[in-house]
């Protein structure tokens, strides 16, 4: 993984944040979150044991520099995660981003990111999945991007156009003899138009082209290229609706392997009923990469359905249910996984600096192949104070 990389381009944020800091608005935003809870099945085995309990702290961290033109943002993230029974499990996650955005016209939009990342595998999920009993910790993963992009067009205009291209590295960090093969780089375009029908209806598509390579594992290294149409519907406050069909096709460097190609949709729709519930329903499918050892690529398919509300202006709560089908793909054949998992979430805040929250995670994974079935439940309780 090319540090020197991930510092130029901060540098080059740097740069732009001086520019910005001369005239600008500047806010610093900062919290802490302390978590205690319990975790039920905490290696994902399908005869759901053995729990712990379990202690988590982060903090984030948000600087935004705004001007008349310009915006810069810097947001990072560092959270450590404690286990009583799973010393060896005990881990940090970061996750730093910083923005940077300029508007040559009220139309026209140049945004600059970068992504450096740094996530914990827990064992029984992932690259050990049904094998956490044969690993004394999970897998650690790093991530480093950049991306540009550019915007013409607002919700105002006949017209909007956008345009991105992404850059990403990722390699597993643990276990490099068997994970070498899985670091990939990732070069990914994006672009989209979206055509004022009338009122608040576009009529949009979206056309985007990647280019994923393993160095050391040529053999599944692939172009994807993926078509979308459809509507995006923005009528009232009250509901929204993105609905996008078409084709995604990959395309592998090597010959021994097929290429393939299958029906693709994105769908988003929102609803708010009142001022105080909302109602959130998502779903996708896509070719994705599987981050497994042996599997090439895998078709994802997820619906979910999220609900939230206020019932006072203290109290919220939030739900959400979720189905996730995976199907791997291998030379060999394929394999299916199917994830059920819920969220509920209880939040009371106290004042604007100081809330709590109780939440409880179940997740269930049913296969069709091995004896890897398993249940999960997670119960916490957590603390927010905004500084």
């Amino acid at each position: 993984m090319s540090f020197s990389r991930f510092l130029a381009v901060c540098a080059t944020y740097c740069t732009f944040s001086t520019l910005v800091l001369a005239e600008s608005d500047n806010t610093l935003a900062f919290s802490v979150v302390p978590e205690a809870g319990y975790i039920d099945n905490f290696l994902y085995l399908s005869n759901n044991e053995p729990g712990t309990r379990f202690y988590s702290l982060s903090s984030d961290v948000s600087l935004t520099s705004k001007s008349q033109q310009s915006a810069f943002n810097f947001d990072a993230n560092i959270a450590t995660h404690l286990f009583d029974k799973f010393e060896d499990d005990n881990h940090t996650n970061f996750t730093i981003i910083p923005k940077y955005q300029f508007k040559f016209s009220q139309n026209q939009r140049l945004h600059v990111s970068a992504l450096w990342l740094n996530n914990y595998i827990y064992r029984g999920t992932g690259l050990s999945l049904g094998q956490a009993e044969a690993l004394s910790k999970g897998d650690e993963q790093e991530i480093l991007g950049a991306s540009i992009g550019y915007e013409y067009g607002t919700f105002e205009s006949q017209g909007r156009v956008n345009f991105g291209l992404n850059y990403q590295e990722s390699e597993f960090t643990t276990r490099r003899a068997d994970t070498n093969r899985l670091d990939t780089e990732i070069l990914h375009i994006k672009s989209s138009f979206d055509y004022l029908l009338s009122g608040k209806t576009y009529l949009a598509f979206d056309l985007d082209y990647k280019i994923i390579d393993y160095p050391n594992d040529p053999l599944i290294s692939r172009d994807s290229i993926a078509g979308l149409i459809g509507v995006k519907w923005y009528t009232t406050v009250i509901s929204e609706l993105n609905f996008l069909v078409g084709y995604q096709n990959l395309t592998f460097e090597d010959n021994r392997l097929s290429d393939d190609s299958a029906f693709k949709w994105r769908v988003d729709y929102t609803w708010r009923p009142s001022d105080f519930t909302t109602l959130h329903i998502v779903s996708n499918r896509k070719f994705d990469e599987t981050y497994r050892l042996i599997s090439s690529y895998r078709l994802a398919q997820t619906y979910q359905i999220d609900v939230m509300h206020d019932f006072t202006e203290h109290l919220s709560v939030f739900f959400a249910v979720g189905i996730n089908n995976d199907e791997f793909i291998s030379p060999l054949g394929s394999k299916d996984e199917d994830y059920l998992f819920t969220t509920l979430e209880l939040d009371y805040a106290y004042n604007d600096r100081l809330s709590f929250q109780l939440s409880y995670d179940y997740k269930t994974l049913d296969a069709n192949y091995g004896n890897i079935d398993f249940a999960y439940n997670k119960l916490g309780i957590s603390l927010k104070l905004d500084l």
